[in-house]
């Protein structure tokens, strides 16, 4: 049974070693205490299987908007709903709280992270040229909430 909980103190290095290897680099640690201990704009949640921690989601909630900065799972819980669990938390919670859109930005070259995102409601709105620190460019997708 996958639980959801807010990301705590204990989680950083974690959430770190797993950014740098499924995306090659990392918020950094300082920067995802900091979120953790001060960023009152800052939710974060991990996904747990027992004690075991196998995904994770930050975002930043600015009413009326809010951002998706990183989502992961875990390579071996891929392909179990575990995204869809944490991404549904921050948009029920932004529902909550009168948050009306919902982004994210996503790399051109990943069409199964974008059909992942239309396929819960999210579409693209426009590209942003050489986002990325290898200069591709960014899929900037949308989800316009109730």
């Amino acid at each position: 049974m996958i639980k959801i909980r807010k990301m705590g103190m204990s989680d950083v290095q974690f959430v770190y070693m797993q950014e740098i290897k499924i995306f090659g680099k990392s918020l950094g640690k300082k920067t995802l205490y900091n979120e953790v201990l001060y960023n009152d704009l800052a939710y974060y949640l991990i996904a747990l299987d027992g004690n075991k921690r196998v995904g994770y989601i930050g975002s930043w909630l600015t009413i009326p908007n809010a951002e998706i900065l990183n989502l992961f799972t875990i390579e071996s819980y891929r392909s179990k709903g575990i995204a869809t669990k944490l991404l549904n938390s921050v948009i029920d919670y932004c529902t909550c709280n009168a948050i009306q859109n919902l982004t994210l930005e996503v790399r051109d070259s990943n069409k199964a992270a974008q059909e992942f995102y239309k396929s819960l409601g999210f579409k693209q709105v426009a590209k942003r040229k050489k986002y990325y620190s290898n200069n591709e460019d960014a899929q900037l997708m949308l989800l316009e909430l109730e």
